[in-house]
């Protein structure tokens, strides 16, 4: 269910998406803990397609509950989380 609390943000990725590649190396970057689910391309997962439609990765959701489906933004938001390094895109 969407509206559960979840301690950590579910980052659903694509191992050699280039768009998801970086999004998880922002976050790994902000030093945030996430649950991270690869999915197989070919067999999207259901919770997936139910909180973004256009079923591509990278999405992330937040423990608020945002949904975040584009790559720049899921970088943004992890950086104004914890931009250890002074890196912010903005």
């Amino acid at each position: 269910d969407v509206h559960n609390y979840m301690a950590y943000p579910v980052l659903y990725s694509f191992r050699r998406c280039p768009y998801a590649m970086r999004a998880r190396m922002a976050i790994k970057i902000s030093g945030i803990k996430c649950e991270l689910r690869e999915v197989v391309l070919r067999d999207k997962p259901a919770h997936m397609l139910e909180i973004s439609p256009k079923g591509t990765v990278p999405v992330l959701l937040t423990p608020e509950n945002t949904v975040i489906d584009e790559s720049l933004d899921i970088m943004n938001w992890a950086l104004e989380q914890n931009d250890r390094y002074c890196i912010s895109l903005k």
